[in-house]
């Protein structure tokens, strides 16, 4: 049962407040949120998306800086009969336990520079998490720890004492993690046939800042007229009542009072660094002046974080459940490898159609945060439709739609984080001020597929904890680009 609870403090590291796979973001500027299919687009932003088809723009320099604001909402709607012993929501074994992720900016910046058949490109963006989740009164998980004392003290006192007291209990929980994924990339481009045929070389470095602090305080059972007495000071009284009358205590109950003496706090402070690098390769065909195609491979990045922390563990147990988040240990958050493939259509000059498809090979990423149970993930699809009209010279209209997919076992998800298949809805503006800047304004909503999920809290199937999980999503952004 422990380890169930622990479990879902392991997957905090995965957060991601933007579209992408388990622990990568796609959504890299507002021009995406007008458009999601940005793969087959020739513009500043494809230093990302499109790096091979940057040397089709004009000679000069390109600049962009996009910057997008995301809210998102989990929510781990749960029924566990245990529950029902909360001395604050007694007799309710269901309750929703909520989760709020608020990125207030999620910078990008693209650069490129041509001439000639050349060009040189750089880029920072937020390439992984980019955001802080916060829930206030803790999960269902971490609840269910100490609801499953009350269950086995109730049983105890009816076993050993004979005794059918009601128990309830009482606790302080809370957890919030920041995750950010900082992305520095620079790389070239060149054109092998002229306006036709591009390839592009680059390289990605990441530097990862988790921070996590939390846990569980204030744990205790209540026993008693409107369980006004701490369940150790009520049976202590009743033992000392005994005692007087005579009688002794059975065989294990000095014990089971020993246990409920000793309910400690366990609280969570800990902060995970580190630094890698990994190439990304592209190609762009243009086949003729309607139809491009493109294609960007980027390599697994090989991640490994190091910690430091001031945690307060006072159970051997739930230290050695949480090692992973000790002073001084390293685990490895790898970014897993992926293809973005792209194309687009201008059947006339005002209108282009463009499709694209992503593929996240999350299995052969290892991640120590989650006891490598993605190494069981079939991978995350995601496929993109998009459309862009120019309405007239200086307005251009986008609008587009992404699904995303996930091949997560039912032993991945924890209420911590989660991810479920989605649909999202993209729209906004394209503003051309003139033949040098032009400003993008995005908007993207994202509906996801509920997923219901039983797990055992006990081995003989005594206890069956059901969730139902769901998230909310919405970004918007603003972005600016020019060209001189």
């Amino acid at each position: 049962m422990k380890k169930f609870l622990i479990s879902g403090i392991l997957i905090l590291s995965s957060m991601a407040a933007m579209a992408g796979g388990l622990v990568t973001n796609t959504n890299m500027s507002v021009a995406y949120l007008r458009n999601p299919a940005r793969e087959g687009a020739i513009d500043v932003d494809g230093v990302y998306f499109n790096p091979a088809g940057t040397a089709f723009l004009s000679e000069g320099l390109h600049a962009y800086v996009s910057l997008q604001t995301a809210m998102q909402e989990r929510i781990g709607e749960v029924d566990f009969a245990p529950l029902a012993l909360n001395k604050n929501h007694l007799g309710k074994p269901s309750r929703s336990y909520k989760g709020t992720t608020l990125a207030p900016v999620i910078p990008a910046i693209y650069l490129a520079y041509n001439w000639d058949r050349w060009n040189v490109q750089a880029a920072f963006n937020i390439v992984g998490g980019g955001g802080k989740a916060k829930y206030k009164e803790g999960i269902g998980q971490f609840e269910a720890l100490v609801a499953s004392k009350a269950i086995q003290l109730k049983g105890g006192l009816s076993q050993l004492m004979g005794l059918n007291e009601n128990v309830a209990y009482s606790l302080n929980s809370s957890i919030t993690g920041e995750s950010y994924q900082y992305g520095f990339y620079l790389g070239t481009s060149f054109e092998i046939l002229k306006d036709h045929l591009a390839v592009s070389l680059g390289a990605q470095c990441v530097y990862a800042k988790n921070h996590y602090t939390g846990g569980l305080t204030d744990m205790q059972l209540w026993m008693g007229e409107n369980f006004s007495t701490p369940a150790y000071d009520y049976l202590t009284t009743l033992a000392s009542q005994m005692a007087a009358a005579g009688a002794t205590l059975p065989t294990g109950a000095t014990a089971m009072l020993g246990a409920l003496q000793n309910i400690s706090d366990v609280t969570l402070d800990a902060t995970m660094k580190g630094f890698s690098a990994t190439p990304i390769i592209g190609i762009d065909y243009q086949i003729n002046s309607k139809v491009n195609l493109s294609l960007r491979y980027q390599a697994r990045t090989f991640l490994k974080l190091k910690t430091t922390a001031d945690n307060k563990i006072a159970d051997p147990s739930v230290e050695e459940a949480l090692a992973n988040f000790s002073d001084g240990k390293k685990v490895r958050s790898d970014i897993p490898s992926y293809y973005l493939f792209g194309f687009q259509y201008t059947p006339i000059e005002q209108l282009r159609l463009a499709l694209s498809y992503r593929s996240f090979n999350e299995k052969r990423a290892k991640r120590d945060m989650v006891n490598n149970a993605n190494k069981k993930n079939e991978g995350t699809d995601e496929y993109c439709f998009g459309i862009e009209w120019d309405i007239f010279k200086y307005l251009t209209f986008s609008c587009g739609y992404q699904g995303c997919f996930f091949g997560q076992s039912d032993a991945e998800y924890s209420e911590l984080d989660f991810q479920l298949d989605s649909n999202s809805i993209l729209a906004g503006f394209r503003v051309n001020l003139g033949d040098h800047w032009k400003i993008d304004l995005g908007y993207m909503h994202t509906f996801y597929v509920p997923q219901t999920i039983t797990k055992q809290m006990a081995e003989d199937g005594s206890l069956p904890y059901k969730t139902r999980y769901d998230r909310k999503n919405t970004v918007f952004g603003i972005g600016l680009s020019c060209a001189f």
